[in-house]
């Protein structure tokens, strides 16, 4: 066998071999299951929500997870090599708010009001290495179902503490504060339909 024919057979068995390994995945994390529906405690008429939308700030386009060493580099926002959201963050959370305030969402498709929110942050944050937490960023605005009059607006800031310093505990401490946005959320709504109850006509119209 010639030089020149055993170097491309080499080369041959080592590309088939190469052609085998498996990378390892990415570890994919979501919201998890959004519990139990929030009811708006002690309104008599919910305020009627035909639509649940939710967009994000371009640094939030994607799945990465992010997360800043506030203690080192506090302008400098990095992402986890070996960890993923599921889908883009506004993705996960829409979702996660349709279901979880289904109440106020039966009448999807129908007539109501529309909750339009912005997620501006989204980021485990580290205040020294031996501690991080979740800080969660969203401006909530409510307008009718066609038109885009502004009825009432409110911003949102929750801080949830993270249990270790790794990626999944900034996944688990996502889920606490996305669940605590959607109680405010219902507290929130629920308010105004006790204080306003022409906002809830109008919303029904």
């Amino acid at each position: 066998m010639s030089k020149w024919l055993a170097m491309v057979l080499a080369g041959s068995l080592l590309a088939a071999c190469g052609g085998n390994v498996r990378t390892a995945e990415p570890v994919r994390y979501d919201f998890g299951s959004p519990g139990a529906p929030i009811a708006e405690a002690g309104t008599a008429a919910p305020l009627p929500l035909a639509a649940i939308e939710v967009q994000t700030a371009s640094w939030l386009a994607g799945p990465a997870m992010h997360f800043r060493l506030a203690y080192a580099e506090p302008l400098r926002r990095q992402s986890y090599g070996e960890s993923r959201w599921a889908a883009p963050p506004a993705e996960l959370l829409e979702v996660f708010l349709r279901r979880r305030l289904a109440p106020s969402a039966s009448s999807f498709g129908g007539t109501g009001c529309r909750l339009q929110l912005v997620l501006d942050e989204l980021e485990q944050r580290f205040d020294d290495p031996r501690q991080s937490r979740l800080v969660l960023e969203a401006r909530a605005v409510l307008t009718p179902l066609h038109g885009s009059e502004i009825l009432s607006r409110r911003a949102f800031l929750i801080t949830q503490p993270a249990a270790t310093v790794d990626a999944g505990a900034g996944a688990a401490a996502a889920r606490e504060a996305v669940q605590a946005l959607a109680a405010d959320l219902g507290h929130w709504l629920g308010k105004l339909a006790r204080e306003t109850p022409a906002l809830v006509e109008r919303c029904r119209s």
